[in-house]
């Protein structure tokens, strides 16, 4: 048994898959393992990740929330750590978690984001996302980022994980379920590095309204829920 599982869930993300996983081996913090979950990518995702991750795990998936549940099953660790393709830890993230986790009442928890290559207006956009995110945390509507989160194993089998049905903010059902069994904390002076790619395809205007609304939809699941992929 380790400390931490590392979930990674992927789909043709050779282009920022291997820079996601070198973060991840230079933790300073040793006690982990990694699990990349792949849903059928056709470009070399898979044999780049085969350097780094401990497991692969290649199936069908529907959405990020059902990729990350199925990681979840294969997970040893204590905790889980949801971390998305494009994103790079810092080298004490891990760390700082082990630290957080010393309090037995807290369950999970998340931290903000800021993007990796972007321009200064991106980092406000960011940094506004951050802060809504936060408030959701503090209303105890939410608080998590779903690429930079952790939550007790056992907690995320009770609550039976992610609803898969949910595209678009999933992450903060979760959290919301999850606060029955402890507190969940959003940290302020933690954050991890995210590909601008997404913001750089479809503008920020429309990228900061769809991560809001999004929120707010994760009340009630609709099947018009779409997230597009950004490659």
């Amino acid at each position: 048994m380790v400390t931490f599982s590392i979930i990674v869930p992927t789909f043709n993300e050779e282009k920022t898959i291997e820079k996601t996983l070198k973060a991840l081996k230079s933790q300073a913090f040793k006690d982990f393992e990694i699990i990349v979950k792949d849903g059928g990518s056709i470009d070399g995702t898979v044999e780049l990740a085969r350097k780094y991750a401990d497991k692969i795990v290649r199936k069908d998936d529907f959405s990020t929330a059902d990729a990350r549940n199925q990681g979840a099953d294969y997970a040893k660790g204590i905790f889980l750590v949801f971390v998305d393709a494009d994103t790079e830890l810092p080298r004490d993230t891990l760390e700082r978690f082990a630290h957080l986790i010393q309090n037995r009442e807290i369950i999970g928890g998340s931290c903000r984001k800021i993007p990796h290559n972007g321009d200064v207006i991106d980092r406000i956009i960011y940094e506004f996302v951050n802060v809504s995110t936060f408030f959701s945390y503090y209303l105890h509507i939410g608080g998590a980022h779903g690429n930079c989160m952790l939550i007790r194993k056992n907690v995320f089998k009770a609550i039976n994980g992610f609803n898969p049905k949910i595209k678009i903010a999933e992450e903060q059902e979760l959290v919301r379920k999850a606060r029955r069994f402890g507190k969940f904390i959003f940290l302020l002076d933690t954050y991890v590095f995210e590909s601008a790619r997404r913001i750089q395809a479809w503008g920020k205007l429309k990228l900061y309204i769809t991560w809001l609304i999004g929120t707010f939809r994760s009340f009630k699941i609709s099947k018009k829920q779409e997230y597009e992929n950004v490659r």
